[in-house]
């Protein structure tokens, strides 16, 4: 399985973005003809991030919720005004991905039949999610050259553009089931255009104490909610900056930087307890948690740069 999967509509979305870095990258090559001032630079690599913030605790204080690096990938370039030989600022433009894979194991509830008659289960549920949300980066940037190396520092402004996760729910150890009952369903989000109560059309059988009931196989990132407003990731997510580049010659160089997210990249009407949920069949309420996820990233770059 490829790292990365393109379908054909993102790769012509990707065209776009690449054509319009790409535009930017020669008006900026224009100018520095003209003003010995200003540099251009062009930088390409891997992305490691992840979403951070309290989890969720279970009945004994254990951690019910991790989050890992998830890994995707940047392009990009940018333009540099020197004030001296050794200190100047840099605005870039960027596509980026910046995602988390994220687990929950423990104690929780399925509600059954929501279409028709709800019905809770209550259990244990192992569930896993890889978000991969795609982003336009606005780094606006200050650098101080230390022989072949740079430090830099700033802001990120990041617009999303794209919002999709997948994973699987496996629920067993049915308390109100039989021993062996279990079932797994997929999780198919697609953040900015699924519907509150989204599933797909193909169900799967599921048996608890050799009753069958007939889930959704896809689960939508808004099958839960009966109603949906916004989206449930934030449209723009700001960060703080730092890193280090690595001059290899005048033109080559390698980077790395850290973006810490300042505010909390999803919203709270979608952050709900997985645990537990109020009220009883058909009225069931989600008990909220309003947390505060962080976005945090790591990108490794391989650049080129002209005229700093």
């Amino acid at each position: 399985m490829p790292l990365f999967s393109c379908p054909i509509d993102k790769m012509n979305y990707m065209t776009q973005r690449i054509l319009l870095i790409s535009l930017v990258m020669f008006c900026a090559w224009t100018a520095n003809s003209q003003n010995s001032q200003l540099g251009f630079g062009f930088r390409a690599g891997l992305s490691y991030s992840k979403y951070d913030g309290p989890s969720e605790m279970g009945p004994n204080g254990e951690a019910l919720e991790s989050w890992s690096n998830d890994k995707g990938f940047h392009i990009g370039g940018g333009v540099t005004y020197k004030f001296t030989d050794l200190v100047g600022a840099r605005l870039e433009l960027s596509f980026s991905q910046r995602g988390t894979k994220t687990t929950y194991e423990g104690p929780s509830y399925y509600i059954l039949g929501r279409e028709t008659f709800p019905y809770k289960l209550n259990g244990t549920r192992t569930q896993n999610l890889n978000v991969n949300n795609a982003y336009i980066d606005f780094p606006l940037t200050a650098y101080y050259k230390i022989g072949k190396f740079e430090i830099f520092g700033g802001l990120n402004t990041g617009i999303l553009l794209a919002s999709t996760g997948g994973g699987t729910i496996t629920f067993d150890n049915i308390q109100n089931g039989s021993p062996e009952d279990e079932f797994i369903l997929s999780l198919n989000h697609n953040y900015k255009k699924d519907q509150a109560g989204g599933a797909s059309v193909e169900r799967t059988e599921i048996s608890i104490s050799g009753a069958p009931f007939f889930e959704p196989t896809f689960l939508g990132a808004y099958y839960e909610f009966e109603e949906r407003d916004k989206m449930q990731y934030q449209t723009i997510d700001m960060g703080l900056i730092g890193g280090a580049s690595y001059y290899i010659n005048e033109g080559v160089f390698i980077s790395f930087r850290y973006i810490y997210g300042l505010g909390d990249v999803d919203r709270n009407d979608y952050d709900i307890s997985l645990q537990t949920i109020n009220g009883t069949s058909p009225n069931f309420t989600h008990v909220q948690r309003a947390d505060t996820n962080k976005s945090l990233s790591m990108q490794f770059s391989v650049g080129f740069s002209f005229g700093q």
